[in-house]
């Protein structure tokens, strides 16, 4: 009896450890989908402004909008994206913006990730903090 009291003590210290590792790699792993996808869309404004330069970089908003540049969104859950091109005619400057969802978070604030490339800065707000971007 104590052998096994002891067992699920040993057990229960482990879980107890364990869990907060677990959900805290389960973040990062989203958050790091999010970068991904944020320079792929970076990748895309750069061809966009070589494609055609008159008009420099796009803005999106939605899945649509992004489709119709090349970029297949439809299978993200965790964030949405949104990007503004700052400084037009023709636009020499953006801003990605990806907001959490509900899939993300229940947090009512939606942490967010910015990149903007002119200055190439990554910034996170609510719960995505400067460690957990690239630098």
């Amino acid at each position: 009896m104590v052998e096994m009291m002891v067992v699920i003590i040993i057990v229960g210290i482990l879980a107890a450890v364990a869990v907060p590792l677990y959900t805290g790699y389960v973040e990062k792993s989203k958050i790091t989908e999010a970068t991904s996808i944020i320079g792929a869309i970076v990748t895309s404004e750069k061809l966009e402004m070589q494609r055609v330069p008159s008009q420099g970089f796009y803005s999106a908003d939605g899945v649509d909008a992004f489709k119709a540049k090349g970029l297949d969104l439809s299978d993200t859950k965790y964030f949405t994206y949104k990007v503004e091109a700052t400084d037009c005619t023709p636009c020499k400057d953006f801003k990605v913006t990806a907001t959490a969802t509900d899939m993300y978070t229940s947090d009512p604030t939606k942490p967010t990730i910015t990149y903007t490339f002119s200055t190439k800065k990554w910034e996170g707000t609510g719960s995505i903090t400067p460690d957990m971007l690239p630098d």
